[in-house]
């Protein structure tokens, strides 16, 4: 029998909250934490750096590569809150974040998605 985990039964969004630098052994944490969560095919997961000061190519490396694989699953992942230095790693790592205010990116015809996308 299949266990039923709960984020599975509701439509809420599930956060991910980083704190400190996205680089080093917080990489590697975040990774176990973001990837089990991913396979769970939840439908909507939030990763919050606001509290994030830097991130190195390994930490952008992870969110492009959890970003490709929520794409392949249907999945939605956003991204929010970051630095401008953060948000310009992420940018050239072609991970786009919600802009302040909120306004949602439009969808892409071809290629990579935006990290969000109204379904």
């Amino acid at each position: 029998m299949r266990a039923i985990t709960p984020h599975l039964i509701t439509n809420k969004p599930t956060p991910f909250t980083v704190r400190g630098d996205l680089a080093g052994a917080e990489v590697t944490a975040l990774a176990e934490r973001l990837w089990s969560h991913l396979l769970t095919a939840p439908p909507e997961t939030v990763v919050d750096l606001a509290a994030a000061g830097d991130i190195d190519s390994a930490g952008a490396d992870l969110l492009a590569a959890a970003d490709a694989y929520a794409v392949h699953r249907g999945l939605r992942l956003r991204v929010t809150g970051a630095a401008p230095r953060v948000r310009t790693a992420l940018h050239a790592a072609g991970i786009e974040l919600l802009p302040p205010g909120g306004a949602v990116p439009r969808q892409r015809k071809s290629g990579r998605r935006p990290a969000e996308v109204v379904a």
